[in-house]
């Protein structure tokens, strides 16, 4: 049964005419807003209904009765003037907190105006305006309330309270203002900033009190620049909605606290639908949709929530469609501007999100803010090739006739990403979806959800266009099966294992969709006799290794020449001996977990098949290799001699930290074991005769070959997959290619 709070809104004042015709009132601002903090707590069971009050020009108040909690909103006038319609204000507040004790959120003239009911002293403020997105310090109330040190927010006031009522502490203060909010528990929670403002609302109102000369050039000129800035609007809505709703963070509960080392707090939200798609928790036991995250380095859970059912995925895709109607009409540099703003956000919080990656898929952390760095260089190719990737094609020339081509956007485009590389994974697909037109839904994989959350955040702070990007938890493949199948859906992009690729193909195979795959690899090495041996061990050990050797284009089969094979064993061993096993939020940290207790079996059965078929195990003496921690999914990096191509590792997709070697005796043989493999992703030589190795490599069958090089997607180049690793391409200048549709123009001028 849905319980319903019922908020009374008390409108303090009107908003100035742009902000109206976009936004409509303060009450129907404040309405998304306390929903959004609804949607963000993940409660299922509870509905916010609003009432709007309008007490400057009509003075009528709700009667304490019909309503659960109150919410005064900012206003133009002072809050300390002595006028009939503010004086009956603080007064029905005061009887409010006092006498009825219902919850109470003051925003900016809304926290004056309770400071001053309660008796505390409000005036002009002698250190002049605070404007536009500013941070203050939280108290230690404050960043208990948080989980924060500070928060952003966006100002608009000359004014300030002066004091800190009786039974109140203060939330924070700033340079200019020492009482920027007020709290007690369960009751009262107030702010001197705006939660509810975005960029647009704060440069409008800049704009027209510079217009009107209440803003000199300079003090313009500041806020301007800072309007942008990343802001904790929905946080703070979190947290006010949880004051009046009366709940924990019941929806998506952090079951236990992770170290503080991961640098992840017990509140973080699921935004797991659109705001105006109504929860749906009914799904049948075949499509149980759970979202179950675990910590690789301790098995424990970290996160859980019911995941999108197909009735809610249903709602949102065509939200999805509805604002793909105006999206596309949006011009390419109105769309890269909003683009480039998200991609800000996301490196001001690159540490942030390194800690997150590394507690949901046991990187170590003294790797994941390179996924951050990369992810922007992608991103910023993307960017410079879009205008050129999206422009018109001429036909012909013809005299009387004029023909062209023009790329259009598909519509909604489906993006399943996987959770090895997320940010990079998802940076080769998102961006070409959003610049070319389209509108996404974006379904991170179960183990790294947080990736979605942040991603969707940023963009829609950025200012991209309510239900542009839209999130989908799905933890069960029979619901993602249905959900590819929605009319609304015109191309599906899905990244992981073959056997995943091949599955959507088959759920998709009933209408005509494109689906974009990039799938899994069982990548080779061959080194040749007279490559710089210790080089090329160091590289390939990485290779192979690195990400606990799970990537799609990890080294996993390794073929070398008679004449260096012992050498090349040797420095192999010499490598591995300096890796360092173990916790991965410990800066020295080489090689973490894997990411689950079926990959840790997985992998350990190919290597005991090897082990069963005659490889010998000549992995180096390494004490972290032996002492592996108690809990987590810990496996030691494997070094494999004497192998076979009848073995599994060598035929199938380990993803691990193995390293199996196999001898051969000439380059033709080298390439011949390289190509017989159902996987065609990468493929490398190592040589100091660069002539040679390109006479190789053009005879190997996978889409990216390298020389002296592994591991390593180029933006500028096609990130394409052969055989059983890939359907379409991502990166380099087709980056764009799967993400539009052509429509031909054939225009005869004259009718003669």
């Amino acid at each position: 049964m849905t319980r319903i709070i019922r908020v009374a809104i008390l409108e303090t004042d009107t908003p100035i005419d742009p902000v109206l015709d976009r936004y409509g009132t303060y009450g129907a601002i404040f309405n998304r807003w306390l929903n959004k903090g609804l949607q963000g707590l993940g409660v299922t069971d509870t509905e916010i209904q609003t009432t709007n009050w309008d007490v400057v020009n009509q003075s009528v108040y709700p009667k304490p009765e019909d309503f659960d909690a109150l919410l005064m909103t900012g206003s133009k006038h002072d809050a300390y003037a002595d006028i009939p319609w503010m004086n009956e204000l603080t007064k029905y507040v005061h009887d409010i907190h006092e006498q009825h004790k219902k919850p109470i959120i003051g925003i900016c003239f809304g926290h004056q105006i309770l400071a001053r009911a309660l008796g505390a002293r409000v005036a002009r403020n002698d250190e002049g305006w605070e404007v536009s997105v500013e941070p203050f310090q939280l108290s230690d109330t404050g960043k208990q309330l948080f989980s924060k040190e500070s928060l952003n927010i966006h100002q608009m006031h000359t004014d300030i309270v002066y004091d800190v009522p009786p039974g109140f502490v203060n939330l924070g203060s700033s340079p200019r203002c020492k009482v920027q909010g007020l709290y007690m528990p369960q009751r009262v929670l107030t702010l001197q900033g705006h939660p509810e403002y975005d960029e647009f609302v704060t440069t409008e109102l800049i704009k027209l009190r510079h217009a009107i000369g209440r803003f000199d050039d300079e003090l313009a000129k500041d806020g301007l620049s800072r309007v942008g800035n990343p802001h904790d609007g929905e946080l703070i809505a979190r947290v006010a909605c949880k004051l009046i709703v009366g709940y924990e963070y019941n929806g998506y509960k952090m079951c236990k606290r992770p170290p503080e080392s991961w640098g992840i707090q017990p509140t973080i939200p699921f935004a797991t639908q659109s705001p105006h798609v109504p929860r749906n928790t009914h799904t049948t036991s075949k499509m149980a949709n759970q979202i179950r995250t675990l910590s690789p380095a301790t098995n424990k859970v970290i996160f859980e929530h019911p995941g999108t059912s197909l009735d809610e995925a249903r709602a949102i895709a065509q939200a999805s469609d509805n604002a793909f109607q105006s999206y596309k009409q949006l011009s390419l540099a109105e769309r890269k501007a909003i683009i480039i703003k998200a991609l800000n956000i996301v490196d001001a919080n690159k540490e942030t999100l390194a800690n997150e990656l590394t507690a949901q898929m046991g990187r170590p952390i003294a790797y994941c803010t390179k996924e951050i760095d990369t992810m922007r260089k992608r991103a910023d190719y993307l960017l410079s090739i879009a205008d050129d990737s999206l422009k018109n094609l001429p036909g012909q020339a013809e005299s009387g006739f004029r023909r062209f081509l023009k790329k259009e956007p598909l519509g909604v485009t489906l993006i399943s990403t996987a959770w090895n590389y997320p940010y990079l994974i998802t940076v080769n697909t998102l961006l070409p979806a959003l610049l070319a037109g389209n509108t996404v839904l974006l379904r991170p994989s179960p183990q790294t959800p947080l990736l979605g959350e942040r991603l969707v955040s940023y963009f829609q702070e950025a200012g991209l266009p309510t239900n542009v990007l839209q999130l989908l938890h799905v933890g069960s493949l029979d619901v993602l099966d249905e959900i590819v199948k929605l009319p609304q859906i015109k191309l599906v992009s899905f990244t992981g294992s073959t056997a995943g690729g091949i599955r959507l193909r088959e759920a998709t195979a009933h209408r005509v969709v494109p689906v974009n795959l990039e799938l899994g690899g069982n990548d080779p090495a061959y080194v040749r006799p007279d490559a710089d041996i210790a080089y090329v061990a160091a590289q390939v050990v990485d290779g192979a290794v690195f990400n606990s050797g799970q990537s799609c284009c990890s080294i996993e089969r390794v073929y070398i020449h008679a004449d260096v094979y012992d050498n090349f064993i040797t420095e192999v061993q010499k490598e591995l001996s300096t890796y360092k096993l173990g916790d991965p939020t410990d800066k020295n940290t080489t090689t973490g977990p894997v990411i689950s207790k079926q990959s840790l079996k997985n992998i350990q059965s190919h290597i005991d098949d090897a082990l069963s078929k005659g490889a010998i195990d000549s992995t180096p003496a390494n004490a972290t290799f032996t002492s592996l921690p108690a809990e987590g999914n810990y496996i030691a990096p494997k070094l494999l001699t004497n192998v076979t191509h009848d073995m599994v590792t060598m035929r199938e997709e380990t993803f691990g930290p193995v390293i199996p070697v196999m001898k051969v005796s000439s380059d033709e043989e080298a390439v011949a074991l390289m190509n017989d493999s159902d996987y065609g992703l990468t493929a490398s030589v190592w040589t100091k005769d660069i002539k040679a190795g390109e006479a190789l490599i053009e005879k190997i069958d996978a889409g990216t070959v390298y020389i002296n090089r592994c591991d390593y997607p180029s933006p500028d180049l096609a990130w394409i997959g052969w055989k059983n690793s890939g359907l379409g391409c991502t990166l380099g200048p087709h980056a764009f290619d799967g993400f539009y549709k052509l429509k031909s123009f054939h225009i005869k001028e004259e009718q003669s």
